[in-house]
């Protein structure tokens, strides 16, 4: 588990070990969604909005054989100050669809304006319908 940062994980799979990619940079989602903190939810600090997340490249810096070795990406949310569901989802959503699609999606197929153009035509309706609480963007 790669939490502080990229360069362990990356190190670790240089020298064969299974990582998983789970950098504070782009993975914490207990940070706060933007700069402006007063319009968003308590959190624990930083700062991970959605197209950060979406352009966190896993295999950056590793060769094909060194590839092999990052097994996926995580994300973490750690709950000190969240206190209900609706906080949770807020927290989550849509940031965890972003780290999905780095999860699935080839390199050569990400493209934010595809993702977020998506996201707000088919996925919001399906949190909506759910009755999810998500940060809109």
């Amino acid at each position: 588990m790669s939490w502080r940062g990229v360069k362990g994980g990356v190190q670790a799979a240089g020298m064969g070990f299974d990582v998983i990619m789970t950098p504070n940079t782009y993975c914490y989602f207990d940070y706060y969604q933007s700069e402006d903190q007063t319009q968003e939810p308590l959190a624990i600090g930083g700062n991970l909005p959605i197209d950060k997340v979406y352009g966190y490249e896993p295999f950056e810096g590793l060769d094909a054989s060194q590839q092999k070795h990052i097994l996926g990406v995580q994300a973490n949310l750690w709950t000190e100050y969240i206190g209900t569901n609706e906080y949770l989802e807020y927290m989550l959503l849509p940031r965890m669809c972003a780290l999905s699609e780095i999860q699935w999606c080839d390199r050569k197929d990400k493209d934010f304006q595809r993702f977020s153009s998506s996201m707000r035509a088919e996925s919001f309706k399906i949190f909506d319908t759910l009755g999810y609480n998500y940060r809109k963007f």
